[in-house]
C-alpha cells in the first residue's frame, strides 16, 4: 500500500517577478472549509431541510522556526504585513521540481502533486520564548478559495 508521505513538502509563492520558495517550514495546516445552510423547510415538514450554501474557506497556519540567514523567512514576514492575497502551490515530497513563471503564467511540474489555494497571512508576533528552544513563528492563514490538488503523473509499467 503507497502512502503520500510529507517530507519533502515545499511551498512556493509568486512575489514580483519570481517564484519564491518558503525554506524550511515546520507545518502548512489548510483549515478546513465549511458551507452554510440555505432552510427550505416547508410549514407543514417533520424535519428541517437544507440546501447546501456558499463556501466559507477555513484559516490554517503556517509555522517556521525563524533563521535570520534565511531570506524566504523575511520575505514571508513581509508577505504577513502587506496582506496581499498570493496564489499558494505546495507541492508533495515526491521531487523538489519547482514551478515555473513565464509571461506571468505558473506551470507546476507533473512530477509532483500540488495542492493550489488562494490566501493571504496575518501578521504575528514571535512564539513565546522559553528555555530549551528556538524563535518560532505561527501565522494564520486566511484561505479566500477552495485547495484545489493536482495529481502528479505517474508513469505507468505494463
Amino acid at each position: 500500500m503507497a502512502v503520500v508521505k510529507t517530507q519533502g513538502t515545499q511551498a512556493f509563492v509568486v512575489i514580483g517577478d519570481e517564484v519564491v520558495r518558503f525554506k524550511c517550514l515546520k507545518k502548512i495546516g489548510y483549515g478546513q472549509d465549511s458551507f452554510s445552510k440555505i432552510d427550505i423547510t416547508c410549514l407543514d415538514a417533520k424535519s428541517k431541510q437544507y440546501e447546501r450554501g456558499m463556501r466559507d474557506p477555513g484559516e490554517g497556519s503556517v509555522e517556521l522556526n525563524y533563521d535570520d540567514e534565511n531570506l524566504s523567512h523575511d520575505q514571508l514576514l513581509e508577505l504577513a504585513e502587506s496582506g496581499e492575497k498570493k496564489v499558494w502551490y505546495i507541492g508533495s515530497g515526491h521531487s523538489e521540481d519547482a514551478p515555473t513563471l513565464a509571461g506571468g503564467v505558473v506551470t507546476l511540474p507533473p512530477s509532483r502533486s500540488w495542492n493550489q489555494f488562494t490566501a493571504y497571512i496575518n501578521p504575528t508576533a514571535p512564539n513565546d520564548i522559553e528555555v530549551d528552544a528556538v524563535e518560532s513563528y505561527t501565522f494564520t492563514l486566511v484561505r479566500v478559495s477552495p485547495v484545489v490538488r493536482k495529481k502528479r503523473t505517474i508513469a505507468v509499467v505494463p
